[in-house]
């Protein structure tokens, strides 16, 4: 059976996203995080360090209007994560 290419989050992508969004919107990132319902602290973490949290992701893609998916990049999946 075939598999289809691994994806990998891309978290500068989606600040670059919400970067734009909040800008073209006049907001402050404190905004952003009362608007999107994700902890200014967890956005800051996606920011400086690429750490993230699923359910934050979603919800903050969904605040730019976008699906997850516009927010990853092929991607080798990690050995430990491979099947077989």
């Amino acid at each position: 059976m075939r598999r289809s290419p691994a994806r990998r989050f891309d978290p500068p992508a989606l600040h670059a996203a919400l970067d734009r969004a909040r800008l073209e919107r006049g907001l402050s990132w404190a905004d952003v995080a009362d608007e999107s319902g994700v902890a200014a602290g967890t956005i800051r973490r996606m920011r400086e360090h690429g750490r993230f949290e699923a359910d934050g992701v979603v919800a903050l893609a969904a605040w730019v209007g976008r699906p997850v998916d516009d927010f990853t990049r092929p991607g080798d999946v990690p050995p430990d994560a491979r099947n077989g």
